[in-house]
């Protein structure tokens, strides 16, 4: 599970360079997207380490990534149905990085 949360502390820290980047060349939307996606990394670190204090607990960290799925997906939906272009581009982001992470959980856990 160490390798895994070693892979989200790299992605979130490669965010934060980017959001650096992005910022210092005055392009504000593109930085803030970064930022939901630097911080889906934080979060998913956070909630990984938290929950896999003890062993065994990565069904807990798994059911956890798919309640943010199932969140984070009905949220996408919900702002398609009032054309709500921004938050869509969010959630679409959101649920891209907790794919990739996903992936990389079921490579770290074997599941």
């Amino acid at each position: 599970m160490n390798e895994f949360i070693e892979y989200l502390s790299a992605k979130a820290e490669e965010g934060r360079a980017e959001i650096a980047s992005l910022t210092a060349a005055d392009r504000r939307d593109d930085a803030d997207f970064a930022k939901v996606r630097t911080n889906i990394y934080e979060v998913c670190r956070t909630v990984t380490e938290a929950l896999t204090k003890k062993p065994g607990n990565a069904a807990a960290v798994k059911a956890q990534f798919a309640r943010f799925s199932s969140v984070w997906t009905a949220a996408l939906e919900k702002a398609r149905e009032h054309d709500d272009v921004r938050a869509v581009a969010v959630e679409e982001i959101k649920l891209a990085a907790l794919d990739d992470v996903t992936a990389h959980f079921k490579e770290a856990t074997g599941e």
